[in-house]
């Protein structure tokens, strides 16, 4: 299997390419970071019919602009979904998969029902002290403020979308927060679970934004998975 070319960062629900600022300097090989449908590039698009098909294209789109042949994909909460997509689809293009706090539903569910027990109608915007109590519980307030503002609302497709199937033949690591509120580490448990028992599991004693609070600790894993 050959090298990956670069890194591709896909990030989570509510969120933007912009909670990866920090991270990116300190990654080792080319890198970029995705924003998916109904943010940044893509803000124009219409995020109530967003799919896992928009969210899958957008990854190879900017994967292609970066000239990756083949390349590291990384995905932080609802990303998960996004990659484990991505790699089912294309495991020709992908080197190997890192999860980060990920989301990874299981046969036949989604996101959706994971985190609520059924599906969602709609996204609303989440009032920021409940949002920092579940995405900055280890952040400043100063890290705090800056990582809000690249916050958006997200799509229900996203949360609601079945996944086709799981990855075969990739390498696989899952890397989980001590500290995480969302994707505390029972659940964490399970949705690595569902990615089969042959995955290489890493932890790092940090809340889910772990790319704000600990960019380095993060980075070297990445950095260290990549490299191989």
């Amino acid at each position: 299997m050959s090298a990956s070319d670069g890194i591709v960062l896909v990030h989570g629900g509510m969120h933007s390419s912009a909670c990866w600022a920090d991270l990116l300097p300190l990654l080792e090989l080319p890198a970029v970071a995705v924003d998916l449908p109904g943010r940044g590039p893509r803000a124009h698009m219409d995020r109530s019919k967003v799919g896992i098909d928009d969210c899958v294209a957008a990854v190879i789109e900017d994967a292609d602009a970066a000239g990756f042949e083949r390349f590291t994909l990384v995905g932080h909460s609802l990303g998960g979904v996004t990659i484990t997509e991505t790699g089912y689809r294309h495991p020709e293009r992908v080197a190997r998969l890192v999860y980060v706090g990920a989301l990874v539903p299981p046969p036949g569910s989604n996101a959706s029902r994971v985190m609520t027990g059924g599906d969602l109608e709609e996204m609303t915007p989440m009032a920021d002290e409940i949002a920092k109590a579940m995405f900055g519980n280890d952040l400043t307030d100063e890290q705090w403020a800056e990582h809000a503002k690249g916050m958006v609302p997200d799509a229900v497709g996203i949360m609601n979308a079945t996944l086709s199937g799981y990855p075969t033949g990739l390498p696989i690591t899952y890397v989980n927060m001590s500290q995480d509120v969302p994707v505390p580490p029972p659940l964490a448990d399970q949705m690595a679970a569902n990615l089969g028992p042959s995955i290489e599991r890493r932890i790092i004693d940090a809340g889910h934004s772990v790319m704000v609070s600990q960019p380095g600790a993060l980075a070297a894993i990445i950095n260290e998975i990549a490299a191989r």
